[in-house]
């Protein structure tokens, strides 16, 4: 292709986003409940929380979080030794053979083409390197199994502002079943791109269905019928020294709000400054919530990291054996080699916990004993409505990663950056349209970029 041709393509792309948006349809109000708690934990559990997070020593990135036993609905493509995942959607599958999908397709697509929440304009590298947080997850059934990997699990369950925020948040369905805690680490420069949870169904989950095609089941309103209410809780405990400060000047001066869209996508989002003790509580499958970029002083970028060269945050072994958490150093690891290192009280750091609300202990039962899911009926079902909506062809055929981008289109609503003229990132527009990095169109946008 001519660079001529690879320009035009370029402007009608741009030209096309910018239209799309300026023909949205109004947004819907909703009312997704939620509850802020403060000082959830005394001075010294926020040690003993800040001390186990130690004594993982490990911490993957978060793009290694792949827990479904089918990881691909069809779009998989041999994996590249030389060039790893070249395809700018796809990481490796777990056995490292193939090529699919990120499981949060829908998150990393929608970030990497509008800058985020924040609407910036970088390369593709650049966007990729700030959404590669670490993560930890720990996804058992029931207290027993969870209460053996975080100290004060029973607190965070049983705490009284929690069991009140059930009976709204989990309305008509107060039967819990804790399943998931996790712990998200970012370094700076790093963001959790506005994003749903990844919801539950009777016979479909991320046990078993990539998460993006779960956004999809809960976002097209075919599979309601089905669906599992949740609730979740995210709380800070990083270490830092902000007791004189208030949450504005902590929002101010490290970034990294939590942001919540409880009015629903197109209303403006409610903010959660990173305050150490602080904790939100509603059903992420719902309402759309992410963070800001975690900027905290004499920071602009992030880390630059591979998504295919597998990250991960390591305790040092420059670490004294009596160093204190707090002081203790870790390094950010990329492709087998050290690329940063930063104390722990540089970090940002969440706990998140997960039940599902049943309306009786026989609904619970009954979720236990539905039967499985397949992918293909999953996909059958949503073709069916995208024949009846005139967005899908009956006779002709379209390829897996073809339709998987045709359902994010029709059905996930991640609302579009405000505040700016051009809420598209046309710095990365190069990139998801095939072009490789020092590309013609991509030099010419340096410029800019």
């Amino acid at each position: 292709m001519s660079n001529f041709a690879k320009w035009g393509g370029l402007v009608i792309a741009t030209i096309s986003l910018f239209a799309a948006f300026q023909l949205q349809h109004p947004p819907v109000k909703k009312d997704y409940p939620y509850k802020i708690i403060q000082d959830i934990w005394t001075p010294e559990e926020q040690q003993q929380l800040a001390d186990m997070v130690r004594t993982y020593g490990e911490i993957q990135s978060a793009v290694a979080d792949q827990t479904p036993l089918t990881e691909s609905i069809g779009e998989s493509k041999p994996y590249d030794p030389i060039h790893g995942c070249t395809h700018p959607l796809m990481v490796p599958t777990r056995d490292g053979k193939q090529c699919a999908f990120a499981g949060r397709l829908d998150v990393g697509r929608h970030y990497i083409r509008t800058g985020g929440h924040n609407s910036l304009k970088e390369p593709y590298e650049s966007l990729v390197s700030r959404l590669l947080s670490f993560a930890k997850f720990f996804i058992g059934k029931g207290p027993k199994d969870l209460s053996k990997e975080i100290p004060l699990f029973e607190k965070l369950f049983n705490n009284s502002e929690y069991k009140s925020a059930v009976e709204t948040i989990c309305h008509g369905h107060p039967h819990l079943e804790p399943f998931q805690l996790g712990i998200i680490v970012q370094i700076p420069g790093q963001t959790v791109a506005m994003h749903y949870d990844a919801p539950w169904f009777f016979g479909a989950d991320r046990m078993t269905v990539p998460i993006w095609l779960l956004v999809v089941m809960h976002a097209s309103g075919l599979f309601h019928n089905i669906t599992v209410p949740q609730i979740q809780g995210v709380a800070y405990i990083h270490p830092w020294n902000v007791e004189n400060m208030t949450d504005s000047q902590i929002a101010d001066t490290y970034g990294g709000s939590f942001f919540y869209h409880s009015q629903g996508p197109g209303f403006p989002a409610g903010r959660l400054a990173p305050r150490p003790g602080n904790a939100i509580l509603l059903d992420g499958s719902k309402c759309i919530h992410g963070t800001d970029l975690f900027l905290p002083p004499n920071t602009t970028s992030a880390t630059m990291l591979n998504k295919d060269a597998k990250p991960k945050l390591v305790f040092s072994p420059k670490n004294s054996p009596n160093v204190t958490t707090r002081e203790s150093l870790w390094d950010v690891i990329s492709d087998g080699k050290t690329v940063a290192t930063y104390k722990f009280s540089q970090l940002r750091i969440a706990l998140v916990w997960r039940s599902k609300c049943f309306k009786s202990k026989e609904e619970q039962r009954k979720y236990d004993e539905a039967p499985k899911l397949k992918v293909e009926e999953i996909l059958n079902v949503l073709k069916d409505d995208l024949i009846r909506r005139n967005r899908l062809d009956l006779n002709t055929y379209i390829s897996p990663e073809r339709l998987g981008v045709l359902l994010l289109d029709e059905y996930v609503d991640y609302p579009l950056p405000v505040n700016t003229w051009m809420p598209y990132n046309y710095c990365a527009i190069p990139r998801l349209f095939g072009e490789t990095n020092g590309g013609f169109v991509s030099s010419l946008l340096q410029l800019i970029c």
